[in-house]
């Protein structure tokens, strides 16, 4: 307990410190910006799209889950998928990344689902997720026009390399010998799974899908405070990926703070001057907060209604309530 308590506070405390070098060099810099005349604007349709195309976006990201979490034994439907999802992210603030995973057992907890499964689902999920997301990234690199097909090609080939069942099975072997690890627990089984190419396919198109709105949506709010070509549409898509994947990466501190605000305004700087650049990474922060609960209203008003046991309601278990309970 006192490690954790430590880890909470220099994760703050370390979020907390870069973020003040950031908003040091907003406040050293600011002047200059006025002086030059730059000057941001407000374009509400556009902000309000740029929010709500968030919730379809990361609805992908469920779906993704979801079909994981289904091949592990354990198919829920989708509406409480994604209420437990968005719900659970609130969770993402506190130090650590793994308390996310704690709200999801007990939000999921009613619908028979294994905790072991939630961690494997949620880190085969986060190896795909993160793969596309670091692949998006190396598209910041300068990179002539002639090679563009070569990423494309990237991307199809990794897209195709986790359909593989054999890589699934792999994802899932490592990812129990490491919660084995950790819980020291050897009675921990690693489930072998059948999945064909085609169910594979699904979790890493709707990565790439969530990525893609996401980038899409993230420039759609830039373009309503300020200025920017359409033509930096690709790049922005890139940028939003990689600062998450750096944010994820950081794990210290919450849900990415403070780390993933720098490398978003390092790349936001080859568009926009420092301070500017600085100001959009914060405010990106807010509007990212801003459509996670714009999801976790439509969540919990799109939840089913739970059967008379408590249980999420699937077309099953409707029928059966239909016909006075299951037949015995």
């Amino acid at each position: 307990m006192k490690k954790l308590a430590w880890r909470r506070a220099v994760g703050w405390l370390l979020a907390v410190a870069i973020l003040f070098f950031l908003g040091r060099t907003v406040w050293a810099s600011w002047a200059q910006i006025a002086q030059s005349g730059f000057t941001f604007q407000f374009n509400l349709p556009l902000f309000a799209l740029s929010l709500l195309l968030l919730v379809p976006g990361r609805i992908f990201a469920v779906e993704a889950w979801r079909r994981i979490l289904s091949e592990l034994g354990n198919p829920i439907p989708l509406r409480f998928a994604v209420f437990a999802w968005f719900v659970s992210n609130l969770a993402r603030f506190i130090p650590g990344n793994v308390f996310q995973l704690a709200a999801m057992m007990m939000l999921t907890q009613s619908a028979g689902v294994s905790k072991i499964n939630i961690v494997l689902s949620q880190a085969v999920y986060a190896v795909i997720a993160l793969s596309v997301a670091a692949l998006y990234g190396v598209t910041l690199l300068p990179i002539a026009p002639e090679y563009v097909p070569l990423i494309i090609s990237a991307f199809a080939a990794l897209i195709i390399l986790f359909a593989l069942p054999a890589v699934f099975q792999i994802m899932l072997n490592v990812s129990a010998w490491l919660l084995r690890q950790a819980r020291r627990n050897r009675e921990i089984i690693t489930p072998q799974i059948r999945i064909t190419f085609w169910q594979g396919l699904i979790a890493p198109t709707f990565s790439l899908c969530m990525w893609t709105i996401n980038g899409f949506a993230f420039w759609l709010f830039v373009r309503s405070i300020t200025e920017i070509s359409p033509t930096a549409i690709p790049t922005f898509i890139g940028m939003n990926a990689a600062a998450y994947f750096i944010g994820y990466a950081s794990f210290i501190t919450p849900s990415g703070l403070g780390f993933r605000e720098a490398s978003l305004a390092f790349f936001l700087g080859a568009f926009f001057p420092a301070p500017v650049a600085v100001s959009l990474a914060f405010l990106t922060r807010l509007w990212s907060i801003g459509g996670e609960l714009v999801g976790v209203g439509f969540a919990v008003w799109w939840k089913p209604k739970p059967t008379a046991d408590n249980r999420p309601q699937t077309p099953e278990n409707s029928a059966q309530s239909a016909v006075g309970g299951p037949h015995r």
